[in-house]
């Protein structure tokens, strides 16, 4: 905990920063649930709409947060992130307002690059606020923001889109982020960098080369960062499928997959990110191993249990394994978060955040979903209608090289935070 701050009020900023969270994801994600109502007004053919949807937010979303992460690691980061809440949630309003694709490609990518310091600068304050043994917690809850964000959209998204249209959805989904932005300027105190004596301390500024170095040098780092690369790589293949996998295998209409589907991932992914949090916090304190153990753990549970969601008989089998499935892999959160950033100095660690998250986010967003796509149309000719279960199948079971690698991981960060400890 900053040495500055009392128990509520850290317990204060944690919430006030699951809220940004909560935010940036439902801002991100609303217009997934509106997008029939957006191509009948404007007449944008799907492809248009998977740009919108994909690479005219991800791209920028990628190539921003590195450079705006470095503006983090060198400014008051209360500052920065209140007004990047208030710059994505101007490019989300302004999105209500488009007339053409032009427009609306422009508002999404000023969201993308807006969003993309959120993560990383909310990070760098959790770690200078949170002691290390409480961090797996706290960025539990942080992700679980993330959830609740989602949920919400998924669910008042559509409604809301119906009744009054899905500009003033638009208008609406923003207003909170100008009252986070707001709250977060007025009452968040910038906490003091914590590391003393580490490289990076005295707050200058470090060249991202260095940055790169001092992480490739930490096996424990590399080994954490490939298990997140192969985790999103299966997460994003299915969470951007499984939709079209309710309707394509159980007949489901996309109004009940969206509220349905949205609640089963609530109902596990926000007690499993919370319930993580607590467990890792506990365990850490007896061996920081426990950081890539616990997710290593909870992903050999998820094989399992996400092969029988696939494979089950019925939609209700499949959404009750698919709410188990989740509280398994958000339970990994707190954990896979804080193992991250066990060897690295203050200055380093929103880029480190946002290294994490371009490396992953690419490998994740970009060949996941195409993945997934690319071996049901080689399954189709001989699958038929299961040639999407079959390639939803194939892809979950990568998640044995996510526990390989942070079994590998943990050995790494044992030895690295002894010779941490003992560096004078």
């Amino acid at each position: 905990m900053s040495a500055q701050a009392s128990r509520p009020y850290v317990a204060y900023v944690i919430l006030l920063l699951f809220l940004v969270n909560a935010a940036n994801y439902g801002q991100r994600m609303v217009i997934s649930i509106i997008l029939p109502a957006i191509k009948a007004d404007i007449g944008l053919t799907d492809a248009q709409l998977g740009i919108l949807m994909g690479g005219g937010f991800a791209l920028f979303f990628a190539i921003a947060g590195v450079p705006l992460a470095r503006l983090a690691d060198r400014s008051v980061r209360r500052t920065f992130l209140a007004g990047a809440i208030f710059f994505w949630s101007t490019a989300t309003a302004l999105f209500g307002a488009t007339q053409s694709f032009a427009q609306m490609l422009a508002a999404r990518v000023a969201l993308g690059v807006g969003e993309s310091a959120c993560i990383p600068t909310s990070h760098s304050l959790l770690t200078d606020y949170v002691a290390p043994e409480n961090r797996p917690l706290a960025f539990g809850i942080h992700s679980t923001g993330g959830v609740v964000g989602v949920t919400l959209t998924l669910i008042l998204g559509g409604y809301l889109a119906t009744e009054i249209g899905w500009r003033y959805t638009m208008y609406l989904a923003a207003i909170p982020g100008f009252a986070l932005a707001l709250i977060v300027f007025m009452t968040m105190r910038e906490p003091s960098r914590q590391g003393a004596g580490e490289p990076g301390h005295d707050g200058r500024h470090v060249p991202l080369q260095a940055v790169i170095r001092h992480l490739v040098s930490h096996k424990s780092y590399v080994f954490v960062l490939l298990a997140i690369c192969f985790s999103l790589l299966v997460e994003f293949g299915l969470n951007q499928w499984l939709p079209s996998f309710y309707v394509r295998q159980f007949g489901l209409e996309m109004s009940a997959v969206g509220y349905y589907y949205g609640l089963a991932v609530a109902a596990g992914g926000i007690p499993g990110s919370i319930i993580g949090g607590l467990v890792a916090n506990r365990l850490v304190r007896s061996d920081v191993r426990w950081l890539a153990w616990l997710p290593a753990i909870m992903y050999a549970i998820a094989l399992p249990v996400g092969l029988s969601m696939l494979l089950a008989s019925t939609a209700q089998q499949a959404l009750l394994l698919n709410a188990l499935y989740a509280f398994v892999i958000f339970a990994t959160n707190g954990a896979f978060w804080a193992a991250c950033f066990v060897s690295v100095p203050t200055m380093m660690r929103a880029t480190t955040s946002a290294i994490t998250l371009m490396i992953g986010g690419i490998f994740g967003v970009a060949v996941g979903p195409v993945l997934v796509g690319f071996i049901s149309d080689h399954l189709t000719s001989g699958a038929g209608s299961h040639g999407l279960r079959s390639s939803l199948v194939i892809v979950e079971c990568l998640a044995i090289a996510v526990v390989i690698f942070l079994l590998f991981a943990a050995e790494h960060l044992r030895r690295e935070s002894l010779r941490r400890l003992a560096t004078p």
